[in-house]
C-alpha cells in the first residue's frame, strides 16, 4: 500500500504541474489593459475585433519602450466572449460611451 502511495504521489504532482502551466496567465493589468483597449475599438463589425485589437496592442509599441507589449490572443478572445454575451441594449452602449464600457465589461468580467 505504501509503495502505491510513493508512486502515486509524484504522477499526481506532475499531472497538476502540468495542468497549471497550460493554463493562460497573465496579470490584472493586462486584463485591464486588454478591456481598454477592446473599448477603444470599432463595435461595427464583429470578425474584426480580434485582428483591432492585435493591431493597437502590437502597434501601441514604441521602439524605444523598455517593456514591448505583444498581443496575447487568450485575453483578446476573453474580451470577444464577454461582448458576444451581452444583450443588444448592452451593446449599444458600448459603442456610445467608452467609460460605460469599460464598467459593463468589467462587470461581466468579475462575474
Amino acid at each position: 500500500m505504501l509503495k502505491k502511495l510513493y508512486f502515486a504521489l509524484p504522477i499526481v504532482a506532475m499531472a497538476g504541474a502540468v495542468v497549471f502551466w497550460l493554463q493562460p496567465h497573465y496579470s490584472a493589468e493586462e486584463e485591464s489593459y486588454y478591456r481598454s483597449v477592446f473599448c477603444t475599438i470599432d463595435h461595427n463589425d464583429q470578425e474584426m475585433f480580434l485582428r483591432d485589437m492585435e493591431k493597437l496592442v502590437e502597434g501601441g509599441n514604441s521602439e524605444y519602450a523598455l517593456r514591448q507589449y505583444h498581443y496575447i490572443p487568450a485575453l483578446g478572445e476573453k474580451m470577444f466572449n464577454t461582448w458576444k454575451e451581452l444583450d443588444i441594449q448592452e451593446k449599444k452602449a458600448l459603442s456610445e460611451d467608452p467609460q460605460q464600457c469599460l464598467a459593463i465589461m468589467s462587470e461581466r468580467q468579475r462575474l
